[in-house]
């Protein structure tokens, strides 16, 4: 007996159309819960790379916060460089018009002809590394990161997974940002003032009233900080501090941007009573040029002896 079987045996092997549909289809679902799958992950990655970004153009602006770590790179921010907070990202990348190059300025602060104060300022960037290919920063999902400044804080700001702030702002949905306040990028001076008595060498309260000038005797403080009169574009400047005869010889200067400045102290004839340290007016006593650092949210204090 022999077997039989209807149609061609080719037939057997060949997928129907039917079939054929019925395997793509479940290769589209196991594709689908795959890439679900996957994408939590991927936004994890995003997310890290996001609040790195953040926290790297943190330093950029404002450099390190534990100076005990890193005193010179603390320094060197961009808002320590220039005495203003950037706008924009492309801000940190190429200096904005109106801002000062890094210069090196000096000053003649005992007004002998001879520059004795040199300190430097302006843009000194690019203070951020962008990746290769990139011509902007962007965050972990290829988005401008937003800079919102208000009342002397800035936000660096991320839209998250979903680029927007609105609700429901779940997981790497969130917003997320990092913000750099006064308190990071301002601190405080102490200067106070000494003469030194001439018999015993040891320190005693200045006395102006002591000397007999043509004009006025003053006691001063001569500053030297970025935009330290006021101004924005970076440019280191002198003030001028009177300080009030007799019995006050300390001066607090509240609210100082962080990084190196200069001090002297001058006790000198104002001749034309105008509270200036003019060329061509005399001087009785002076300090030697200090160069504080002035770090974030603290007291820094020094000591000016008039000799």
């Amino acid at each position: 007996m022999s077997l039989s079987c209807c149609g061609n045996p080719k037939a057997r092997t060949a997928l129907t159309l039917l079939e054929l549909v019925v395997v793509l289809g479940i290769l589209a679902a196991l594709s689908t819960v795959a890439i679900r799958s996957l994408e939590p992950i991927a936004d994890q990655a995003r997310y890290e790379q996001t609040q790195s970004s953040l926290d790297s153009i943190k330093v950029a602006v404002v450099g390190y916060s534990d100076f005990r770590l890193n005193r010179a790179a603390a320094q060197s921010g961009f808002v320590s460089d220039t005495g203003t907070l950037p706008t924009t990202n492309t801000d940190l990348l190429a200096r904005p018009i109106g801002l000062l190059d890094r210069t090196l300025q000096s000053f003649d602060s005992d007004r002998d002809t001879i520059n004795d104060v040199n300190l430097t300022s302006g843009w000194n960037g690019p203070y951020v590394n962008l990746p290769a290919g990139k011509q902007d920063y962007v965050d972990g999902w290829g988005r401008n990161l937003s800079f919102n400044l208000s009342s002397g804080v800035l936000q660096i700001l991320s839209l998250g997974s979903d680029g927007d702030s609105i609700a429901p702002e779940e997981r790497y949905a969130k917003d997320i940002a990092v913000t750099v306040s006064p308190k990071e990028y301002l601190g405080s001076l102490v200067l106070r003032v000494f003469a030194i008595d001439t018999v015993t060498g040891s320190r005693i309260d200045p006395n102006p009233a002591a000397t007999t000038p043509s004009g006025v005797t003053k006691l001063g403080l001569l500053f030297y900080g970025v935009n330290s009169t006021g101004g924005t574009n970076g440019q280191v400047t002198e003030q001028t501090i009177i300080l009030s005869s007799p019995g006050i010889y300390e001066f607090r200067r509240d609210n100082t941007l962080i990084g190196t400045s200069a001090v002297r102290a001058v006790l000198w004839d104002d001749f034309d009573n105008d509270n200036s340290f003019d060329s061509g007016e005399p001087t009785f006593s002076k300090s030697i040029v200090h160069y504080p650092i002035v770090q974030p949210g603290i007291d820094s204090r020094v000591e000016l002896e008039l000799r």
